[in-house]
Protein backbone atom coordinates (compact mmCIF):
# COMPACT_ATOMS: atom_id res chain seq x y z
CA UNK A 1 0.00 0.00 0.00
CA UNK A 2 2.87 2.40 0.82
CA UNK A 3 4.55 1.57 -2.48
CA UNK A 4 1.33 2.18 -4.39
CA UNK A 5 0.77 5.53 -2.65
CA UNK A 6 4.29 6.73 -3.45
CA UNK A 7 3.77 5.89 -7.10
CA UNK A 8 0.56 7.94 -7.17
CA UNK A 9 2.42 10.93 -5.73
CA UNK A 10 5.02 10.67 -8.48
CA UNK A 11 2.34 10.30 -11.15
CA UNK A 12 0.49 13.30 -9.76
CA UNK A 13 3.53 15.41 -10.57
CA UNK A 14 3.35 14.15 -14.14
CA UNK A 15 -0.41 14.68 -14.57
CA UNK A 16 -0.41 18.39 -14.00
CA UNK A 17 -3.89 19.14 -15.27
CA UNK A 18 -6.74 18.47 -12.91
CA UNK A 19 -8.79 16.76 -15.59
CA UNK A 20 -6.02 14.36 -16.50
CA UNK A 21 -5.44 13.54 -12.80
CA UNK A 22 -9.13 12.78 -12.22
CA UNK A 23 -9.17 10.58 -15.31
CA UNK A 24 -6.13 8.65 -14.05
CA UNK A 25 -7.67 8.08 -10.63
CA UNK A 26 -10.90 6.83 -12.17
CA UNK A 27 -8.84 4.24 -14.07
CA UNK A 28 -6.28 3.31 -11.44
CA UNK A 29 -8.29 2.76 -8.26
CA UNK A 30 -10.73 0.15 -9.59
CA UNK A 31 -7.81 -1.81 -11.00
CA UNK A 32 -5.83 -1.54 -7.77
CA UNK A 33 -8.87 -2.36 -5.65
CA UNK A 34 -9.61 -5.51 -7.62
CA UNK A 35 -5.99 -6.63 -7.30
CA UNK A 36 -5.97 -6.11 -3.54
CA UNK A 37 -9.28 -7.96 -3.18
CA UNK A 38 -7.91 -10.83 -5.23
CA UNK A 39 -4.74 -10.97 -3.13
CA UNK A 40 -6.68 -10.94 0.14
CA UNK A 41 -8.85 -13.82 -1.08
CA UNK A 42 -5.82 -16.02 -1.72
CA UNK A 43 -4.83 -17.80 1.49
CA UNK A 44 -1.65 -19.84 1.48
CA UNK A 45 -2.19 -22.98 3.52
CA UNK A 46 0.98 -24.88 4.42
CA UNK A 47 0.77 -28.65 4.96
CA UNK A 48 -2.01 -28.83 2.36
CA UNK A 49 0.37 -27.05 -0.05
CA UNK A 50 -2.57 -25.15 -1.51
CA UNK A 51 -3.72 -21.60 -1.98
CA UNK A 52 -7.39 -21.33 -1.05
CA UNK A 53 -10.07 -18.70 -1.25
CA UNK A 54 -11.76 -17.85 2.02
CA UNK A 55 -14.81 -19.82 0.92
CA UNK A 56 -12.65 -22.87 0.17
CA UNK A 57 -10.90 -22.48 3.53
CA UNK A 58 -14.23 -22.42 5.36
CA UNK A 59 -15.27 -25.60 3.55
CA UNK A 60 -12.01 -27.24 4.63
CA UNK A 61 -12.64 -26.23 8.25
CA UNK A 62 -16.14 -27.72 8.05
CA UNK A 63 -14.69 -30.90 6.56
CA UNK A 64 -12.17 -31.30 9.38
CA UNK A 65 -14.69 -30.41 12.06
CA UNK A 66 -12.42 -30.96 15.05
CA UNK A 67 -8.90 -30.56 16.35
CA UNK A 68 -7.03 -32.80 18.81
CA UNK A 69 -4.67 -30.97 21.15
CA UNK A 70 -2.19 -32.43 23.63
CA UNK A 71 -1.38 -29.96 26.39
CA UNK A 72 -1.28 -29.74 30.19
CA UNK A 73 -3.85 -29.79 32.98
CA UNK A 74 -4.77 -26.14 33.49
CA UNK A 75 -7.19 -25.27 36.26
CA UNK A 76 -9.46 -23.70 33.62
CA UNK A 77 -9.15 -26.26 30.82
CA UNK A 78 -12.87 -26.01 30.06
CA UNK A 79 -12.57 -22.27 29.53
CA UNK A 80 -9.76 -22.77 27.01
CA UNK A 81 -11.88 -25.27 25.08
CA UNK A 82 -14.95 -23.03 25.01
CA UNK A 83 -13.01 -19.93 24.00
CA UNK A 84 -11.30 -21.70 21.10
CA UNK A 85 -14.64 -22.85 19.75
CA UNK A 86 -15.95 -19.30 20.05
CA UNK A 87 -12.80 -18.01 18.35
CA UNK A 88 -13.30 -20.24 15.30
CA UNK A 89 -17.00 -19.37 15.13
CA UNK A 90 -16.20 -15.65 15.23
CA UNK A 91 -13.36 -15.81 12.70
CA UNK A 92 -14.80 -18.32 10.24
CA UNK A 93 -18.46 -18.79 11.13
CA UNK A 94 -18.02 -22.52 11.68
CA UNK A 95 -18.89 -24.68 14.70
CA UNK A 96 -16.05 -27.07 15.53
CA UNK A 97 -15.12 -29.45 18.31
CA UNK A 98 -11.85 -29.67 20.20
CA UNK A 99 -10.57 -32.77 21.94
CA UNK A 100 -8.36 -31.27 24.58
CA UNK A 101 -6.04 -33.72 26.32
CA UNK A 102 -4.18 -32.74 29.46
CA UNK A 103 -1.35 -34.38 31.38
CA UNK A 104 1.59 -33.41 33.57
CA UNK A 105 3.67 -36.17 31.93
CA UNK A 106 3.87 -35.08 28.27
CA UNK A 107 6.37 -37.79 27.39
CA UNK A 108 3.37 -40.08 26.90
CA UNK A 109 2.34 -37.98 23.91
CA UNK A 110 5.62 -38.70 22.17
CA UNK A 111 5.40 -42.43 22.92
CA UNK A 112 1.96 -42.53 21.29
CA UNK A 113 3.19 -40.45 18.37
CA UNK A 114 6.16 -42.73 17.67
CA UNK A 115 3.93 -45.81 17.89
CA UNK A 116 1.54 -44.36 15.31
CA UNK A 117 4.42 -43.39 13.05
CA UNK A 118 5.90 -46.87 13.09
CA UNK A 119 2.51 -48.40 12.32
CA UNK A 120 1.96 -46.01 9.40
CA UNK A 121 -1.12 -44.52 11.06
CA UNK A 122 -2.20 -40.85 11.25
CA UNK A 123 -0.82 -38.93 14.20
CA UNK A 124 -3.04 -39.20 17.30
CA UNK A 125 -2.77 -35.41 17.78
CA UNK A 126 -3.10 -32.33 15.59
CA UNK A 127 -1.15 -30.01 17.88
CA UNK A 128 1.20 -30.62 20.76
CA UNK A 129 1.65 -27.61 23.01
CA UNK A 130 4.19 -28.79 25.56
CA UNK A 131 7.66 -28.04 26.88
CA UNK A 132 10.50 -27.18 24.52
CA UNK A 133 12.53 -30.30 25.17
CA UNK A 134 9.80 -32.55 23.78
CA UNK A 135 9.77 -30.53 20.57
CA UNK A 136 13.50 -31.07 20.12
CA UNK A 137 13.16 -34.78 20.77
CA UNK A 138 10.28 -35.13 18.31
CA UNK A 139 12.22 -33.13 15.71
CA UNK A 140 15.16 -35.52 16.02
CA UNK A 141 12.75 -38.41 15.35
CA UNK A 142 11.46 -36.77 12.19
CA UNK A 143 7.83 -36.48 13.30
CA UNK A 144 7.42 -32.67 13.26
CA UNK A 145 5.62 -31.00 10.35
CA UNK A 146 7.00 -27.71 8.99
CA UNK A 147 4.29 -25.05 8.62
CA UNK A 148 5.66 -21.59 9.44
CA UNK A 149 5.19 -18.97 8.19
CA UNK A 150 1.52 -19.53 7.42
CA UNK A 151 -1.34 -17.26 6.39
CA UNK A 152 -3.37 -19.14 9.00
CA UNK A 153 -0.98 -17.95 11.76
CA UNK A 154 -0.87 -14.17 11.31
CA UNK A 155 -0.33 -13.63 15.05
CA UNK A 156 3.22 -14.87 14.57
CA UNK A 157 4.10 -11.26 13.75
CA UNK A 158 3.57 -10.31 17.42
CA UNK A 159 6.11 -12.82 18.74
CA UNK A 160 9.78 -11.96 19.23
CA UNK A 161 12.06 -13.91 16.86
CA UNK A 162 13.80 -15.61 19.78
CA UNK A 163 10.55 -17.46 20.49
CA UNK A 164 10.08 -18.72 16.93
CA UNK A 165 11.69 -21.91 15.63
CA UNK A 166 10.62 -21.58 12.00
CA UNK A 167 9.47 -23.52 10.15
CA UNK A 168 8.43 -26.00 12.85
CA UNK A 169 7.37 -24.40 16.14
CA UNK A 170 6.56 -21.27 18.10
CA UNK A 171 6.56 -20.58 21.84
CA UNK A 172 3.32 -19.71 23.58
CA UNK A 173 5.09 -19.02 26.90
CA UNK A 174 7.94 -16.65 27.73
CA UNK A 175 9.08 -17.26 31.32
CA UNK A 176 8.24 -20.88 32.22
CA UNK A 177 10.69 -22.69 34.45
CA UNK A 178 10.58 -25.75 36.73
CA UNK A 179 11.69 -24.91 40.22
CA UNK A 180 10.97 -24.59 43.91
CA UNK A 181 7.56 -23.33 45.02
CA UNK A 182 7.73 -22.70 48.75
CA UNK A 183 6.19 -21.11 51.82
CA UNK A 184 8.46 -18.13 52.35
CA UNK A 185 7.32 -17.76 55.99
CA UNK A 186 8.24 -21.34 56.82
CA UNK A 187 11.22 -21.88 54.51
CA UNK A 188 12.63 -18.41 54.00
CA UNK A 189 16.13 -19.82 54.36
CA UNK A 190 15.96 -21.28 50.83
CA UNK A 191 18.19 -19.43 48.38
CA UNK A 192 19.40 -22.09 46.00
CA UNK A 193 18.78 -25.68 44.90
CA UNK A 194 21.29 -27.28 47.27
CA UNK A 195 19.47 -25.64 50.20
CA UNK A 196 16.77 -28.32 49.82
CA UNK A 197 19.14 -30.51 51.84
CA UNK A 198 18.64 -28.30 54.92
CA UNK A 199 17.38 -30.53 57.77
CA UNK A 200 14.70 -27.94 58.60
CA UNK A 201 12.86 -29.31 55.56
CA UNK A 202 12.77 -32.89 56.84
CA UNK A 203 9.38 -34.36 55.95
CA UNK A 204 8.30 -31.02 54.47
CA UNK A 205 9.33 -31.42 50.82
CA UNK A 206 7.98 -33.03 47.65
CA UNK A 207 10.07 -33.60 44.54
CA UNK A 208 9.07 -34.49 40.99
CA UNK A 209 9.04 -38.15 40.07
CA UNK A 210 12.04 -39.13 37.94
CA UNK A 211 11.28 -39.25 34.25
CA UNK A 212 10.09 -35.94 32.84
CA UNK A 213 11.26 -32.39 32.27
CA UNK A 214 10.27 -31.26 35.76
CA UNK A 215 12.76 -33.71 37.24
CA UNK A 216 15.33 -32.79 34.58
CA UNK A 217 14.98 -29.10 35.43
CA UNK A 218 15.56 -29.96 39.10
CA UNK A 219 18.71 -31.98 38.35
CA UNK A 220 20.12 -29.35 35.98
CA UNK A 221 19.55 -26.60 38.55
CA UNK A 222 21.04 -28.70 41.32
CA UNK A 223 24.06 -29.40 39.14
CA UNK A 224 24.58 -25.65 38.66
CA UNK A 225 24.12 -25.11 42.39
CA UNK A 226 26.90 -27.58 43.10
CA UNK A 227 29.20 -25.75 40.68
CA UNK A 228 28.85 -28.34 37.94
CA UNK A 229 28.02 -28.52 34.23
CA UNK A 230 25.10 -30.73 33.18
CA UNK A 231 27.01 -31.68 30.03
CA UNK A 232 29.66 -33.44 32.13
CA UNK A 233 28.68 -36.97 33.14
CA UNK A 234 30.56 -36.85 36.41
CA UNK A 235 28.88 -33.58 37.41
CA UNK A 236 25.39 -34.94 36.75
CA UNK A 237 26.20 -38.11 38.65
CA UNK A 238 27.31 -35.95 41.58
CA UNK A 239 24.08 -33.95 41.38
CA UNK A 240 21.91 -37.09 41.34
CA UNK A 241 23.83 -38.59 44.27
CA UNK A 242 23.36 -35.34 46.20
CA UNK A 243 19.63 -35.37 45.38
CA UNK A 244 19.25 -38.87 46.78
CA UNK A 245 21.68 -38.83 49.68
CA UNK A 246 21.36 -35.27 50.94
CA UNK A 247 17.94 -34.04 49.80
CA UNK A 248 16.16 -37.40 49.76
CA UNK A 249 15.81 -37.66 53.58
CA UNK A 250 13.67 -34.49 53.51
CA UNK A 251 11.26 -35.78 50.84
CA UNK A 252 7.84 -36.91 51.98
CA UNK A 253 6.68 -37.83 48.46
CA UNK A 254 7.71 -37.84 44.80
CA UNK A 255 4.78 -36.50 42.76
CA UNK A 256 3.85 -34.51 39.66
CA UNK A 257 0.24 -33.91 40.72
CA UNK A 258 -0.29 -30.16 40.97
CA UNK A 259 -3.54 -30.55 42.90
CA UNK A 260 -1.81 -32.73 45.48
CA UNK A 261 0.98 -30.20 45.88
CA UNK A 262 -1.57 -27.41 46.29
CA UNK A 263 -3.30 -29.28 49.11
CA UNK A 264 -0.02 -30.06 50.86
CA UNK A 265 1.20 -26.47 50.66
CA UNK A 266 -2.11 -24.97 51.76
CA UNK A 267 -2.34 -27.25 54.78
CA UNK A 268 1.34 -26.58 55.57
CA UNK A 269 1.93 -30.33 55.54
CA UNK A 270 4.90 -29.41 53.35
CA UNK A 271 6.85 -26.18 53.06
CA UNK A 272 8.31 -26.65 49.57
CA UNK A 273 7.48 -28.53 46.37
CA UNK A 274 9.29 -29.06 43.10
CA UNK A 275 7.04 -27.87 40.29
CA UNK A 276 6.60 -24.89 37.94
CA UNK A 277 6.54 -21.16 38.65
CA UNK A 278 2.91 -20.95 37.48
CA UNK A 279 1.83 -22.78 40.65
CA UNK A 280 3.29 -20.02 42.84
CA UNK A 281 1.34 -17.36 40.95
CA UNK A 282 -1.87 -19.34 41.14
CA UNK A 283 -1.53 -19.81 44.90
CA UNK A 284 -0.59 -16.18 45.53
CA UNK A 285 -3.65 -14.95 43.66
CA UNK A 286 -5.88 -17.47 45.42
CA UNK A 287 -5.00 -15.72 48.67
CA UNK A 288 -2.01 -17.79 49.81
CA UNK A 289 0.35 -14.83 49.86
CA UNK A 290 3.13 -16.69 51.66
CA UNK A 291 3.57 -18.98 48.64
CA UNK A 292 6.37 -17.87 46.32
CA UNK A 293 8.67 -19.12 43.59
CA UNK A 294 12.38 -19.30 44.33
CA UNK A 295 14.50 -17.81 41.57
CA UNK A 296 17.49 -19.91 42.49
CA UNK A 297 20.76 -18.03 42.77
CA UNK A 298 22.68 -20.45 40.56
CA UNK A 299 20.09 -20.39 37.82
CA UNK A 300 16.74 -21.51 36.43
CA UNK A 301 16.37 -23.72 33.36
CA UNK A 302 14.20 -21.98 30.78
CA UNK A 303 11.60 -24.47 29.53
CA UNK A 304 8.85 -22.62 27.71
CA UNK A 305 5.94 -24.35 26.05
CA UNK A 306 6.17 -24.62 22.25
CA UNK A 307 3.31 -25.40 19.89
CA UNK A 308 3.99 -27.67 16.92
CA UNK A 309 2.15 -29.94 14.52
CA UNK A 310 3.02 -33.64 14.10
CA UNK A 311 3.43 -35.09 10.64
CA UNK A 312 0.29 -36.78 9.32
CA UNK A 313 -1.92 -34.74 11.64
CA UNK A 314 -5.54 -35.60 10.72
CA UNK A 315 -6.79 -31.97 10.90
CA UNK A 316 -3.95 -29.76 9.62
CA UNK A 317 -5.97 -26.60 8.92
CA UNK A 318 -7.58 -26.44 12.35
CA UNK A 319 -4.18 -27.31 13.82
CA UNK A 320 -2.74 -24.10 12.36
CA UNK A 321 -5.76 -22.12 13.48
CA UNK A 322 -5.28 -23.44 17.03
CA UNK A 323 -1.63 -22.32 16.98
CA UNK A 324 -2.79 -18.87 15.89
CA UNK A 325 -5.30 -18.90 18.77
CA UNK A 326 -2.48 -19.70 21.21
CA UNK A 327 -0.74 -16.51 20.08
CA UNK A 328 -3.89 -14.38 20.04
CA UNK A 329 -4.35 -11.36 22.29
CA UNK A 330 -7.12 -13.07 24.24
CA UNK A 331 -5.20 -16.29 24.84
CA UNK A 332 -1.96 -14.57 25.83
CA UNK A 333 -3.65 -11.95 28.01
CA UNK A 334 -7.15 -13.24 28.81
CA UNK A 335 -9.72 -10.41 28.89
CA UNK A 336 -12.44 -9.92 31.50
CA UNK A 337 -14.92 -11.62 29.18
CA UNK A 338 -13.22 -14.95 29.92
CA UNK A 339 -14.47 -14.58 33.51
CA UNK A 340 -11.39 -16.20 35.01
CA UNK A 341 -10.44 -16.09 38.64
CA UNK A 342 -7.07 -14.45 39.16
CA UNK A 343 -5.25 -17.74 39.84
CA UNK A 344 -6.27 -19.48 36.60
CA UNK A 345 -5.59 -16.22 34.73
CA UNK A 346 -1.98 -16.33 35.91
CA UNK A 347 -1.66 -19.94 34.75
CA UNK A 348 -2.62 -18.95 31.21
CA UNK A 349 -0.38 -15.88 31.09
CA UNK A 350 3.25 -16.99 31.19
CA UNK A 351 5.07 -13.75 30.49
CA UNK A 352 5.22 -11.50 27.43
CA UNK A 353 6.12 -13.02 24.06
CA UNK A 354 6.66 -9.54 22.66
CA UNK A 355 6.02 -5.86 23.37
CA UNK A 356 2.68 -6.03 21.53
CA UNK A 357 1.09 -7.89 24.45
CA UNK A 358 2.28 -5.56 27.21
CA UNK A 359 -0.41 -2.96 26.53
CA UNK A 360 -3.09 -5.62 26.99
CA UNK A 361 -2.37 -6.30 30.66
CA UNK A 362 -5.45 -5.65 32.86
CA UNK A 363 -5.27 -2.99 35.53
CA UNK A 364 -5.67 -5.45 38.41
CA UNK A 365 -2.44 -7.31 37.61
CA UNK A 366 -0.20 -4.26 37.15
CA UNK A 367 0.54 -3.66 40.88
CA UNK A 368 1.56 -7.33 41.31
CA UNK A 369 3.13 -8.03 37.94
CA UNK A 370 6.74 -7.35 38.85
CA UNK A 371 6.53 -9.55 41.95
CA UNK A 372 4.73 -12.42 40.21
CA UNK A 373 6.74 -12.56 37.00
CA UNK A 374 10.53 -12.35 36.80
CA UNK A 375 11.90 -8.99 35.76
CA UNK A 376 13.98 -8.69 32.62
CA UNK A 377 17.04 -8.32 34.86
CA UNK A 378 16.29 -11.61 36.66
CA UNK A 379 15.53 -13.39 33.39
CA UNK A 380 18.81 -12.20 31.88
CA UNK A 381 20.82 -13.08 34.97
CA UNK A 382 19.23 -16.24 36.34
CA UNK A 383 17.03 -17.79 33.63
CA UNK A 384 19.45 -19.80 31.56
CA UNK A 385 18.93 -21.33 28.13
CA UNK A 386 19.39 -25.09 28.03
CA UNK A 387 20.63 -27.29 25.22
CA UNK A 388 17.49 -29.42 25.10
CA UNK A 389 18.89 -31.49 22.24
CA UNK A 390 21.69 -32.59 24.56
CA UNK A 391 19.26 -33.14 27.42
CA UNK A 392 17.01 -35.24 25.21
CA UNK A 393 19.89 -37.51 24.29
CA UNK A 394 21.04 -37.98 27.89
CA UNK A 395 17.85 -37.72 29.93
CA UNK A 396 17.06 -41.45 29.82
CA UNK A 397 20.41 -42.34 31.33
CA UNK A 398 20.04 -39.62 33.99
CA UNK A 399 16.58 -40.80 34.97
CA UNK A 400 17.52 -44.48 35.01
CA UNK A 401 20.39 -43.76 37.36
CA UNK A 402 18.15 -41.51 39.48
CA UNK A 403 15.48 -44.23 39.74
CA UNK A 404 18.09 -46.87 40.60
CA UNK A 405 19.47 -44.70 43.39
CA UNK A 406 15.99 -44.13 44.83
CA UNK A 407 15.24 -47.85 45.07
Amino acid sequence: MLEFTSRIILLKRVFSSRAMWIFFLMWAFPVFSSRVQGAEDQIRVPILNKTLTRAELIEQIKKEGEVIVGNWTYTANDTLVDRFKEYVKKEYGVDVEIKYLGTQEPGTYLTNLYTAQKAGNPAPYDVLAIEENYYHEALSHGVVQPFLPSDLVPNLKNVLPSFVYAPHAVAFQATASPGIVYNKDKAGFLKDWKDLADPRLKGKLTLAKPGDITAAGFLIGLCWSLGGDYKRDEDMKKAIDFAVDKIGPNVVKYTTSSSEMQQLLRSEAVHAVMFWNSLARLEFLEGYESTAFLNAESGQAMANGFAWIPKNAPHPVLAQIFVNFELSDERQVPPDSWKLEKGPWAEFHEGLLGPHYEGLLPDWIKPYYSSMYPSLEIVQKQYKPVDWNFVGIHMDSWMKYYEQRLQ
